[in-house]
Order: structure tokens, then sequence, then C-alpha cells
């Protein structure tokens, strides 16, 4: 499902017709009044990827987004941005990168630094190693984008984080959830969309100690691509309202 689309994949979801008729119905509330999303799962990294990528918008429409990698890659985080050749605006000027360089990165042993070919985006590496560093260059750069689109229409300013991990496993979690609540105040100001990458299972004590700070949760899985006919699916869960969609392509 992407949050770009009006109808969500209807005639093959198999959702009973009232809860997909909720869920398509908390969507559209949940584009227009801003919302924090957190994507979940025991799943390869190309899904998180693959996922992110269409939380922060297809190429058709103009959107304002902010990505801040902890340990995510630069080929990654490029993977998740549009084609820049089909965006109606140069991603040069509607999208900014912040770079986490205070990371713990004996932690994120796998990260490597954000310079790949991200064609001219706005890069800032924060050199503050306390989550207070990432979490200002956060609302500054959602503060710049306000600035700088003053026409911002619901859903237009997206945010994406990758990932939590290894901000939970040196802040711990009750200050990665002061962020998360932080940021997600100034992007539902703006009535935006913010979405947290946490590679953990939707079970797990770590992903329900962040229910509270989140308005629904993503959850992916891979699948046999034989079977199938895809090789990775979602559900979205939205705990305060006790709805889940069934598993879907993702």
């Amino acid at each position: 499902m992407t949050t770009d689309q009006s109808v969500v994949r209807g005639p093959d979801d198999d959702v009973p017709p009232d809860d997909f008729t909720a869920f398509l119905s908390l969507l559209n509330e949940l584009k227009a009044t801003g919302c924090s999303l957190l994507v979940v799962g025991d799943a390869p990294r190309e899904l998180f990827t693959r996922a992110s990528s269409n939380l922060l918008g297809d190429a058709e429409s103009i959107r304002h987004r902010v990505v801040a990698a902890t340990d995510a890659t630069s080929d990654s985080i490029a993977e998740r941005l549009p084609n820049p050749d089909e965006t109606p605006r140069p991603l040069s000027e509607t999208a900014r990168i912040l770079n986490h360089a205070g990371a713990p990165r004996s932690v994120a042993a796998e990260a490597t630094d954000v310079s790949g070919d991200l064609g001219g985006i706005r890069e800032t590496r924060i050199a503050d190693p306390e989550l207070q560093g990432l979490q200002a260059g956060l609302v500054d750069a959602i503060g710049d984008v306000a600035t700088e689109a003053s026409d911002l229409r619901p859903a237009d300013l997206r945010v994406g984080v990758d990932s939590l991990g290894p901000l939970v496993d040196h802040y711990g979690e009750d200050a990665v959830r002061r962020c998360l609540r932080r940021v997600g105040g100034h992007v539902r100001h703006y009535n935006g969309m913010a979405h947290y990458v946490l590679a953990e299972e939707y079970d797990s004590e770590v992903v329900e100690s962040f229910l509270p700070d989140v308005d629904a949760v993503i959850e992916l899985r891979a699948v046999d691509p034989v079977e199938h006919d895809h090789d990775a699916q979602q559900r979205w869960h939205v705990p305060d309202r006790e709805l889940v969609t069934e598993w879907t392509p993702l």
C-alpha cells in the first residue's frame, strides 16, 4: 500500500468490506491531519528501503522530503528517492538528507557515510553525538521546508528516519520516544507524514514500547515469489482503533 493512492489495492486484499472501508477512511484522515508511522518486521533490509520509498511519495507530485540516516547506506537513501528525471521540481530543491554522524559506529556496524550520487541534494552532517543533535536537525529541516514552501498542503511534507535501531541501542527507548514526540509534533503541525524504520518483529517489546507515540504500524515480511507472485507483503496495525489489515503486496 502506498499512501499516495486514493484506493489501496481493494480488489486484491480479501479484507472484510467494513474493515477495509474503515482503513481507507483512517488513511485519508492521517494524510489530511498529519501522522507518524512505524515500519517494522523481521524482513530483509531491502524491503524497508522499498517501504520507505513508498512512504516518501511518488515522482508525479511535488513532495518535500527530509530523510535522516543513522545506519542506512548512501545507495539505500538514493533508492528510496524518486527518479529526478520524473519529478516536477529538482530533488535538490525539495529533498534534504541528515547524516547523524554521531551515531555510534560500533552499534551501526554496517553503516557507511551518506555520500553517494544524490544529485546535489542538500546533506547536513550532524556533529552532535547526542540524540538532541538529530532531533534539532530534523526540527530545523522541517522548519526550513515550511519557510521555503509556504503553500504546503496536507501530506506534502514527508519525513523518514532509518533507522531507530542504533538510537535505541545507544540512547535507550525513553530518550528515543521523547525525540519522536518532539519531531512528530512538528510534522503534524504542517500536516505532514513521518515514518521511522525499526527492524524488529511487531510483537517484540521494543515495538510495543513505541505504539503510544505513533498513529499506525506497518509490518513487513518476505514471501515466496513463486507461491505469491510477489516477494514481499505488508499489513497495517492501528492499535487505538483495534484495526489490522490483511497481508497485501508491498
